[in-house]
């Protein structure tokens, strides 16, 4: 994990460098973000995985290397996936998904650059049925109306299977 975090951190100073030639810097910075990503996986350490990815994808997108950042963007949106499902209270699943919130957005605008309309869509989509599913799921939301408890009953049912899976 030292090792990993230390990667995480050289990759950090090599992407902010002033001295030597900036591509090799980010050549470098890439290097080791790569590195503390073999450590840090989503399946292990998927908080640290997200940050890792998040920047390396970020580091590609500054590259305009489009391909490599949608990559390395559903690593990060899989340890979001995986960190909240985690998440032992509501706050801390909410601010997982606020740390994340810019990688569905930049994988969007990837997919936009290589014209890739169609998989945009599909991410702008998924982080919004990702939305409306943690509401669904744990808030105290209830139709207004007439509603049969035979509706009632099998919302509340489905709410369970939501946040059981």
């Amino acid at each position: 994990m030292k090792w990993a975090e230390t990667q995480n951190n050289l990759a950090i100073a090599y992407g902010n460098r002033i001295k030597g030639d900036k591509a090799e810097n980010l050549e470098m910075a890439i290097t080791a973000f790569q590195n503390s990503l073999q450590i840090f996986t989503a399946e292990n350490f998927p908080i640290e995985c997200l940050t890792v990815s998040h920047n390396l994808g970020d580091l590609y997108f500054q590259k305009a290397e489009w391909q490599w950042a949608i990559k390395t963007y559903k690593i990060a949106i899989k340890a979001v996936e995986i960190s909240c499902s985690w998440a032992i209270t509501e706050i801390r699943r909410q601010e997982i998904i606020s740390q994340a919130i810019t990688v569905y957005y930049s994988i969007v605008e990837s997919y936009i650059n290589l014209g890739q309309i169609d998989k945009a869509i599909e991410y702008v989509a998924l982080s919004k049925n990702r939305t409306l599913v943690e509401l669904i799921a744990n808030r105290d939301l209830y139709p207004k109306g007439d509603i049969s408890p035979t509706v009632i009953q099998k919302l509340d049912r489905l709410r369970r299977e939501i946040t059981i899976e």
